[in-house]
């Protein structure tokens, strides 16, 4: 199965490089945000864009918090996620779970008695701090210049009125 998808490969992620870069080079002159992706030359297809990420300036939108950005986005009609994966080392694997049966944590499970290792909520500020500073885009595998027009005018829409959305977020 694997073997025969391969030989469409190519295409695909041409289609998805193509519409992945339509969208980010429409919003990337929009205040707050500016799209990851890699340099246009770089010959990369960033995997396919699994997981397409943009960083989120809530200062360039009057402080909006990227919790209310995306709810209004999503409210316009277009997909938008506050945040992006947890951070690692506030993860239970770390803290909390006994995979092999040690009776405590296996992150502690060889260490000496008293020794702590965990990092909890606090420990690395800027690791936490990077949810509030990300938003997840829309994915694209076919170019639909409208349907990607639409999100795009979405965000726009959103950026345009923040501030009427900053009485009500908290």
């Amino acid at each position: 199965f694997g073997r025969v998808q391969l030989k469409y490969y190519p295409k695909q992620m041409a289609d998805i490089q193509k519409c992945m870069n339509y969208f980010c080079d429409c919003i990337e002159s929009l205040p707050g945000l500016r799209p990851i992706r890699p340099a246009k030359d770089s010959g990369s297809t960033r995997g396919g864009w699994y997981f397409p990420t943009c960083h989120y300036v809530p200062a360039e939108l009057g402080g909006l918090s990227v919790q209310r950005f995306a709810q209004a986005v999503l409210a316009e009609g277009a997909p938008c996620a506050a945040g992006c994966n947890k951070p690692l080392h506030t993860h239970p694997l770390f803290h909390e779970m006994d995979v092999y049966g040690h009776g405590k944590p296996t992150r502690l499970a060889h260490l000496p008695d008293g020794v702590d290792v965990r990092q909890g909520l606090g420990s690395l500020p800027v690791t936490e701090g990077i949810n509030a500073g990300v938003i997840i885009i829309p994915w694209f595998k076919h170019f639909r210049k409208d349907v990607i027009d639409r999100y795009v005018a979405a965000y726009k829409k959103v950026i345009d009125h923040h501030a009427a959305l900053l009485g009500d977020d908290r």
